[in-house]
């Protein structure tokens, strides 16, 4: 979970920046938060795998993090006008 605290951290300060008037590049922002995205979804997914007791609580982590990945799937029009303001 701390991974993907870290990075929805950088979409959501890409978006307090392009709100202040800073242009950040939406491909920047992809990038810079699918690397925490992608080892919080390995970890989070190596721990179902060590114990299925901890399957209640891997799979917020699991979410947070497969959230994280699709965000440019899921929202790239609403995101590119946003930060292009």
């Amino acid at each position: 979970m701390t991974l993907a605290t870290l990075g929805w951290g950088i979409v959501w300060g890409a978006l307090a920046a392009a709100k202040l008037g800073l242009a950040v590049p939406v491909q920047w922002v992809y990038g810079l938060a699918a690397i925490p995205a992608v080892a919080g979804l390995w970890y989070s997914l190596l721990t179902v795998r060590a114990r299925r007791a901890w399957l209640a609580m891997a799979v917020a982590a699991v979410f947070a993090n497969g959230t994280l990945l699709a965000l440019p799937f899921l929202f790239d029009a609403e995101l590119r006008a946003a930060l292009n303001r």
